[in-house]
């Protein structure tokens, strides 16, 4: 050791260069070592029992400087604050991390801080990061108010808003911008909590308010629009739509409040609804940074003494709102969400009203909050980019799991919250509709890799192989019966929405996305080799499609679209012949001429029946008992071409990777992702 450790010495001396050492850096050393020898005789002399760990010990053992740290440290300053003595006399703002009360510990001087200035530390992330014009110290005790920059003054009320004419003209007419804000208040402000207003009471001087209230009144009036079905609803409601999108940067700079939140995922949502998703995306996205920005994500955050803040009612219904939205858009266009859960600590919805007093809609909102959240924690797992490098056992851990939570949850539910038969008032069948979507996004990712063990458990143990496979095709079973009970219970939902409510007034888009997720696994199902499966299937399948259909006439766009959808994949699956007569023509392909599909694969010889009987009436589709399906029931999956849904993944999980049709096929003008390795 000695001839390799004094080597660079003797290179040293050859090149006539002396070693110069900090001698600042040495002294802190010696300091910080003599520190650590009295906290060490301390420490044995005490007669008491004491955990084998003291906090001593911790500070000795994190005390080792790493060698990257040491190069790096500045000696003069480590000096500096090694010899602060301990002085101080406020003594109950001192903490010795010794906790030792002798003259020894106050000799040292070196392990002792501020507990103010420590618990303050522990939140300065929060408050450095937030934002201008938000509060960092709101000490009552002592009157201290600070904020990271001064507020800035208020511009002239005459200055800040400037409607357009064509706005202006809509003004005028007689009682219009109340009938469209009427419209919002008695269709969607309940299901989606989005503002408190119960009258019109709010637009008294619109359009000169300030520019936050403009901004949501404004979204508000567009919003009411895609409720009424006046021919020219589509322009009234661009022409505000488009005056809020001119103060949204104004109300960021100048009016940073829950008002502009609100009115962003106002306009991320009727953006979603009308179609027009890279919207609805850029919409809820903003919001979610001015939650961050007015720190809503974290109003139950334990902080210091000195940022005693408590939510209001209002801030907590705010966020609960950006959330339900954010998931929703999430749910629609397949991505992450703009907000992840972890980052989330604000105090339930339920805070915010009596619950023996609280309509609803407010029961029913407060319900899909938990659901969603629950949900964020397993599909968070999920979807992480190390996921499918797990053990296998860990994976199905996750699986059994989520599905014991989310059972939990739902036999937990509000007494209210239970189906009433066609009387079922609408905020009971939206918590059921998004209980039923939790399982269609959760279940996919689970049946992929279940394919995939199954293919690859004969070469992997082979001295297991049939212990292997019964596992794995219990595990399968149960997927494949969580889907199919789910796209069954969502089909049902929606016709008895029809039936109890109708399609008159135009309901919730996202109804459509919950047909859609259904009636792509019925599209599955009616592949299926069992009679009693693929009849069941191709008559739920219709279902939907008739519902669909119903719905072009609320929201053309989005309904258009799913209906393509369903079209296309059951022209690439071989399965034209469940769809109704009107949609069982091939679709011309719109991609380029030398893109070519490869349809092959499918056998067609399995499903020459009589698929007209099937979809006729109800009397003809008895239900199927679900615990009754095997993997019979499931085999012909294997036959589906679907090599191009998913990338690279195109042989031993191809078979069902069309699945992650869920995920967000929302680009009905453009198919490419069926035949190309870019994936969804």
């Amino acid at each position: 050791m000695l001839p390799v450790l004094h080597a660079p010495c003797a290179a040293g001396r050859t090149g006539n260069v002396r070693k110069y050492w900090d001698e600042d850096y040495v002294r802190a050393l010696e300091a910080q070592v003599q520190s650590l020898l009295l906290a060490l005789e301390k420490q044995s002399a005490e007669k008491d029992s004491s955990p084998p760990l003291s906090l001593s010990d911790r500070a000795s053992h994190s005390a080792e400087p790493d060698v990257t740290l040491r190069e790096s440290l500045d000696g003069g300053d480590a000096t500096e604050g090694l010899a602060v003595s301990g002085n101080d006399g406020d003594v109950k703002d001192v903490v010795s991390i010794e906790d030792h009360g002798d003259s020894a510990s106050k000799d040292s001087g070196t392990q002792e801080r501020s507990q103010m200035a420590m618990e303050e530390l522990c939140v300065m992330l929060w408050r450095t990061n937030v934002g201008d014009g938000v509060t960092i110290i709101d000490d009552p005790a002592t009157g201290s108010h600070y904020s990271v920059d001064p507020i800035q003054p208020a511009v002239p009320m005459a200055h800040q808003v400037i409607p357009p004419e064509q706005v202006l003209v809509y003004c005028r007419q007689k009682g219009l911008i109340h009938e469209m804000a009427g419209l919002f208040l008695d269709n969607i402000n309940q299901e989606h909590q989005f503002t408190p207003y119960t009258t019109t009471d709010f637009l008294h001087s619109y359009p000169y308010q300030s520019p936050d209230e403009v901004f949501l009144h404004s979204a508000i009036i567009a919003t009411g629009t895609t409720f009424t079905r006046r021919p020219d609803a589509t322009l009234i409601g661009d022409a505000f739509a488009q005056f809020a999108e001119s103060l949204i940067f104004t109300c960021c700079r100048q009016n940073p409040t829950l008002k502009v939140i609100q009115g962003l995922s106002m306009m991320s949502w009727r953006s979603l609804a009308m179609g027009r998703d890279h919207f609805g995306w850029m919409f809820i996205s903003m919001a979610a940074g001015m939650c961050v920005h007015l720190r809503l994500h974290v109003l139950a955050l334990d902080e210091c003494e000195a940022r005693q803040l408590e939510a209001t009612e209002q801030e907590i219904r705010t966020f609960w709102m950006f959330y339900i939205i954010d998931r929703t858009a999430i749910s629609i266009l397949g991505r992450n969400c703009a907000l992840p859960w972890r980052r989330v600590n604000v105090p339930d919805f339920e805070m915010t009203f009596e619950n023996s007093k609280a309509g609803l809609g407010q029961v029913s909102f407060a319900w899909q909050c938990k659901l969603w959240y629950l949900h964020d924690q397993y599909m968070d797992q999920v979807f992480s980019t190390n996921f499918e490098s797990l053990p296998i056992s860990q994976q199905v851990r996750i699986l059994v799991a989520s599905q014991d939570a989310l059972s939990a949850f739902f036999r937990s539910r509000d007494d209210r919250l239970h189906l009433s038969g066609d009387s079922t008032p609408k905020p009971v069948i939206q918590f059921h509709l998004a209980y039923q979507m939790t399982i269609l996004i959760t279940m996919p990712p689970f049946l992929r890799i279940f394919v995939a063990i199954s293919q690859t458990s004969e070469t992997t143990e082979p001295g297991n192989t049939t212990n292997s496979k019964r596992q794995n095709t219990e595990f399968m079973l149960l997927v494949l019966r969580s889907l199919t009970a789910a796209a069954t219970a969502t089909s049902r939902l929606v016709r008895t929405y029809r039936r109890a409510h109708g399609f008159d007034t135009s309901p919730n888009p996202v109804i459509i996305h919950h047909l859609l997720s259904a009636a792509i696994v019925h599209l599955m199902n009616a592949t299926s080799w069992t009679p009693a499966l693929r009849h069941q299937s191709t008559y739920w399948l219709r279902q939907c499609l008739e519902l669909l259909r119903e719905l072009q006439v609320s929201w053309p766009v989005r309904a258009v679209k799913s209906i393509k959808i369903i079209r296309v994949l059951a022209q690439r699956w071989g399965v034209m012949r469940a769809l109704p007569i009107e949609f069982s023509y091939q679709i011309e392909q719109t991609t380029a001429p030398d893109a070519e599909r490869d349809l092959g694969g499918v056998n067609q010889v399995q499903f020459e029946y009589e698929w007209d009987g099937y979809g006729a009436t109800a009397a003809d589709a008895p239900p199927v008992d679900f615990s009754t399906l095997d993997m019979s029931s499931f085999a012909s999956l294997g036959t589906l071409d679907v090599s191009g849904l998913s990338g690279q993944r195109t042989n031993a999980m191809g078979s069902v990777d069309f699945l992650q049709a869920f995920q967000g096929l929302t680009d009905c003008e453009d198919f490419n992702w069926l035949s190309s390795n870019n994936g969804l």
